[in-house]
């Protein structure tokens, strides 16, 4: 009887630990212009965009803590690069300002490994850094403009 209500006992122990966190992304795909529509109907939550997105790609990564018996938070990232007519750089300086100084890291702020189109380290030389509040909603992480390219990178959390 005791050995029984001790198995049974360890049983109920194992079944309610807490398992593993997950991660996954979630990332907007199809053709240009279906990535466009989705990451304008995305961002124009947060931010009034001042113009059209020539292309865009964007993911999200969830780093989810809710497994065990008393759930932690669940974390996300948004990243994202945008593609804009360079006539709107100027528009868009004013949607995002001020520009953030000290210049933030531009790493990639996820956790998960950046995806094949997000630009190398060498692609953030000459941008000007932004608060991602204003595009994404969220307060950690950094907005980017890049003249040369005439696009706007986006790592937040």
């Amino acid at each position: 009887m005791k050995t029984t209500l001790l198995c049974l006992l360890c049983l109920g122990f194992a079944a309610c630990s807490p398992s593993r966190p997950s991660q996954k992304r979630s990332e907007i795909t199809g053709t240009q212009q279906e990535r466009v529509a989705r990451a304008t109907s995305i961002l124009a939550k947060y931010c009034q965009l001042p113009g059209p997105f020539l292309d865009a790609r964007m993911a999200e990564d969830v780093h989810d803590n809710s497994g065990g018996m008393v759930p932690d938070p669940s974390y996300s990232w948004l990243s994202g690069v945008i593609i804009v007519p360079a006539t709107d750089l100027t528009k868009w300086r004013e949607a995002l300002s001020p520009v953030v100084t000290p210049a933030p890291s531009p790493k990639f702020t996820s956790p998960v490994t950046p995806p094949s189109w997000w630009p190398a380290v060498a692609a953030f030389e000459g941008v000007e850094f932004y608060s991602p509040k204003k595009l994404t909603g969220r307060s950690g992480g950094f907005a980017a403009i890049s003249p040369s390219a005439s696009a706007i990178y986006f790592s937040s959390f």
